[in-house]
């Protein structure tokens, strides 16, 4: 169940936080970089158990989302509404409740949203060169990813 709702809010919410807040696809990508490769560390270095990665991938994009539209109202399932900052511990209490386990994933999830966010914001984490013109020299496939940013706005 635990599973089941986490995915309902990255299909719902994460492409708003990608053409919204992240105007170039290899910022996006970045990001997701970023995640994956300190998730895949930390779980290995913590000797925790890696059976559901994607969890704790949305988990560092919930965090994310969450601290980009901090003071929203988010409904979670069409069942009551919370302020999107507290919807990574929402997951976290959820995961204990619904799996009563530990939720380090959860948690691994929010402290590395964190350090993004941090880094994003001191400017500290940017795109290589020429990890950018892997996107510039595809006229095709940047004029693509304008053209979904247009459904957003």
């Amino acid at each position: 169940m635990s599973y089941l709702l986490t995915i309902h809010f990255v299909w719902t919410y994460m492409g708003t936080l990608e053409k919204l807040q992240y105007a170039e696809p290899w910022d996006f990508a970045v990001m997701m970089g970023f995640g994956a490769a300190l998730l895949l560390l930390g779980v290995g270095l913590g000797g925790m158990n890696s059976r559901f990665l994607g969890h704790n991938l949305s988990c560092f994009l919930v965090y994310i989302w969450a601290r980009t539209y901090e003071g929203q109202e988010v409904s979670v399932m069409e069942f009551f509404s919370i302020k999107a900052e507290l919807l990574p511990w929402f997951f976290a209490a959820q995961t204990y409740l619904l799996e009563h386990e530990f939720p380090a994933h959860d948690l691994l999830g929010i402290a590395i949203g964190h350090l993004y966010t941090v880094a994003r914001q001191r400017k500290q984490l940017q795109a290589p060169k020429f990890f950018r013109a892997l996107y510039t020299s595809r006229p095709a496939l940047m004029a693509r990813y304008e053209a979904f940013a247009d459904e957003f706005e």
